[in-house]
């Protein structure tokens, strides 16, 4: 029989082991996950009240009272000084927002939109609707909602947003909504805020960065995520914008952590020389048919799918895991690479051009990456993690509150019954502080020394501690 103390050596063995495999997200396959803790809204910081709460029911009305009385729960304050709000595709929005403002009796600032229709989480859960993204399946009719509720003596909010058929451009749109939200606040233009959080509706992004950087510079970080479909839309201060912006600014002095990566193989030889453009498509690479050369890369797998399968949505989930991406490097030598999610522009292949979900121009050089399901899981659950160690704030501390923007492609990756294990991830490195998720068609984030960009299959994470 083994000694208590060989025993014990034993235990320590193996449970650094377990350790050192989910820090070192280098799995291709996951199969566990770490032991679930209790996951509360204990008030963090002193003056400082963070609630989060979710709801599937179909109706919208039940379906806000559910979300909010979660948040709230044990609350000193019913009516908080800010809400972040997001609803599955195809959810009815106007209700919802309509719905929150009357149970806020007008006094909360919301911002948010739409999630991809499969899901969106919180630290309490993974709130699932349909199952496939592209297009309702028969699971038409589910529906699913998120709410984060912020009251706060350290933290300043304001919210500001554009339905852009009001405006001659984007970019004065996005203008107009940071600049309101910037006086939302309480502040003035020449007051920047230390973050800004941003939901554009699909096929703008670029726009909107712009028209945002207009008023507060490329150094002020902007992190969020295109709104979710296959239909879109975002919350105003009063009514809601199919096509649109919603944003809010954060003014604190209390510290900030951010991230904004993927979590892709960049060790590919495969790489080109876009030589022409149509809007969004890509139609040559290296003065060849892009869909022929990205193809090669591949293997001829592209075509090998369309003729034994036939299906578009098998080689659009694919190209999710082989995705192209930009290089942006400063003059010390630090690369941050910027990702696009490609497609067959023609589902017949007979046209060989290559769309994207951003604007890439002719004389940028692209290259090839890879993933897997299992290695961008682990990326998702590591997120808090991650931006600590941007933010210079030690893992051990436990956030106030996280936001975070996940690609919805990438979900589409991870199998169905690995999903919810989702949460648990990120609670276990977010030390099981409160955190709101939508799924997402495009990402925005920050570069440092760069600017903002507009990037496919990514992940922005933001994270504020009272740790100054």
């Amino acid at each position: 029989m083994m000694s208590t103390k060989k025993f014990l050596i034993a235990l320590l063995i193996v449970m650094g082991f377990s350790l050192s495999f989910f820090s070192r997200c280098e799995s291709e396959e996951l199969k566990l996950v770490p032991k679930k803790r209790v996951v509360s809204d204990v008030q963090v910081v002193a003056g400082t009240e963070v609630g989060t709460g979710w709801s599937t029911k179909e109706n919208p009305e039940e379906a806000v009272k559910q979300a909010v009385e979660m948040a709230l729960e044990g609350k000193k304050h019913k009516i908080p000084d800010f809400a972040i709000l997001f609803a599955s595709s195809g959810s009815d929005m106007k209700s919802i927002l309509f719905t929150a403002k009357k149970m806020f009796q007008n006094r909360t600032k919301i911002y948010g939109g739409t999630s991809d229709s499969r899901a969106v989480i919180t630290n309490k859960g993974y709130a699932k609707a349909t199952q496939r993204a592209y297009q309702y399946a028969k699971m038409e009719g589910k529906r699913s909602l998120a709410i984060m509720t912020i009251t706060s003596k350290d933290i300043l909010f304001g919210v500001g947003s554009a339905g852009f058929s009001d405006y001659p451009s984007v970019q004065k749109a996005s203008e107009v909504a940071i600049s309101n939200a910037i006086k939302n606040a309480g502040k003035s233009l020449d007051d920047l805020p230390r973050a800004v959080l941003v939901t554009p509706t699909h096929g703008v992004e670029e726009e909107v960065i712009e028209g945002i950087e207009k008023v507060v510079g490329q150094n002020t970080p902007v992190l969020g995520g295109t709104t979710g479909g296959p239909t879109f839309a975002v919350f105003g201060e009063n009514k809601v914008y199919e096509k649109g912006v919603s944003l809010a600014v954060i003014y604190t002095n209390f510290t900030m952590g951010w991230i904004f990566e993927g979590g892709f193989d960049l060790k590919v030889p495969s790489t080109g020389i876009v030589t022409k453009v149509d809007g969004q498509a890509i139609v040559e690479i290296d003065k060849r048919p892009a869909l022929d050369v990205y193809d090669e890369w591949l293997g001829g797998e592209i075509r090998r799918l369309s003729k034994e399968v036939g299906k578009s949505d098998v080689i659009r989930d694919l190209l999710v895991l082989h995705p192209i991406y930009r290089k942006y490097t400063l003059s010390d030598g630090k690369t941050y690479t910027l990702f696009s999610h490609p497609w067959p522009k023609d589902d017949t292949l007979k046209d060989r051009s290559v769309m994207t979900s951003t604007k890439i121009k002719a004389g940028e050089r692209i290259y090839l990456s890879r993933g897997t399901w299992g290695t961008l899981m682990n990326r998702i659950g590591n997120l808090p993690r991650i931006a600590k160690s941007e933010g210079g704030i030690d893992a051990s501390i436990r956030p106030i509150f996280g936001i975070g923007y996940i690609c919805a492609g990438v979900l589409g990756t991870i199998p169905e019954t690995e999903r919810e294990k989702l949460p648990s991830l990120i609670n276990y490195a977010n030390n099981n502080a409160p955190f709101i998720a939508n799924f997402t068609w495009g990402e925005q984030g920050y570069f440092r020394g760069i600017g903002n960009k507009h990037g496919n299959l990514l992940s922005s994470f933001l994270l504020v501690t009272d740790k100054r």
